[in-house]
């Protein structure tokens, strides 16, 4: 007699297409929490204190108002806005951050994501990894993209450094544009005014960087193993920093500071790749 053995094999294939997953319009807060901390707390020597209150953090029905101001509060003399998102996302998508951006002396807005405040499995930051879709500073009209990882400080490293970390034109910032990142298990590509087409992101390409680049490590100099630290979930991270240790290293920056100015936020994309489960005998 003659035994026939079947084998039934599962495989999850990436068909390399994008579908949406997140398109916030900012109707509410639904999908934000509002940070109240003191810029000392930022390890950038920040001037302002980002408060909860809507005169620094709120909607207009159809955007996200983050306002910088003079006052005194809290023994500081600026008040920012600043919100992280409420649910991790990742590892691995497409992310893309439509925003009008704040130009002037002192002011550091930012588009960026960090795990928990900047602790994950990994350990401190920069061991868990940080990427900066966008950050700009004072009146030039660069902006800039990099991503953050190595050990914990002071072990860490970025790359790219500046200036290789600036976009390769200048921006119109009196207008809005989308600012995104594309995170692959294998590379982390930045855009400009990008959308995605039929699956496929399509817009000004900034820069790649693959994923032999970035790496993980304790504070005893052990590496992880993988595309560690970028391939775990991680929060998304809007804010207007004023002052700072990146600001006030230009001369003539941190004087006169440009406030009251606002970032606002029209919408926040997140797309993932689908996948598509079959059957093989």
């Amino acid at each position: 007699m003659v035994k026939s053995l079947l084998i039934l094999c599962v495989l999850t294939l990436s068909l390399g297409g994008y579908v949406q997953v997140l398109n916030d319009n900012f109707a509410n807060l639904n999908n934000w929490v509002a940070d109240d901390m003191p810029g000392a707390n930022t390890g950038n020597n920040e001037w302002e204190y980002y408060t909860t209150r809507s005169v620094n953090v709120y909607t207009t029905g159809n955007s996200l108002v983050l306002h910088a101001q003079k006052e005194s509060y809290q023994g500081y003399n600026y008040t920012s806005g600043k919100v992280h998102s409420a649910k991790q996302w990742g590892p691995y998508g497409f992310f893309n951050i439509k925003a009008l951006v704040p130009k002037g002396n002192g002011l550091w807005p930012a588009i960026w994501m960090v795990p928990n405040g900047g602790v994950n499995v990994y350990g401190t930051w920069a061991a868990c990894g940080e990427i900066d879709i966008m950050e700009t500073v004072c009146t030039d009209n660069q902006g800039y993209s990099t991503l953050h990882f190595g050990g914990p400080w002071p072990a860490n490293t970025q790359y790219p450094w500046a200036p290789n970390n600036q976009y390769p034109f200048s921006i119109d910032w009196s207008q809005a544009h989308y600012f995104g990142v594309e995170w692959q298990p294998t590379f982390m590509t930045f855009w400009f005014d990008a959308s995605v087409v039929n699956g496929v992101v399509q817009g000004t390409k900034i820069l790649s960087v693959p994923s032999s680049t970035w790496y993980s490590q304790n504070s005893s100099g052990q590496k992880y193993p993988g595309n560690a630290p970028f391939n775990v979930p991680t929060n998304i991270i809007l804010n207007v920093a004023i002052g700072g240790n990146w600001p006030c290293s230009i001369s003539g920056c941190c004087s006169n500071i440009a406030v009251p100015a606002s970032m606002v936020v029209y919408n926040v994309q997140i797309w993932e790749e689908t996948q598509e489960t079959v059957e093989t005998k």
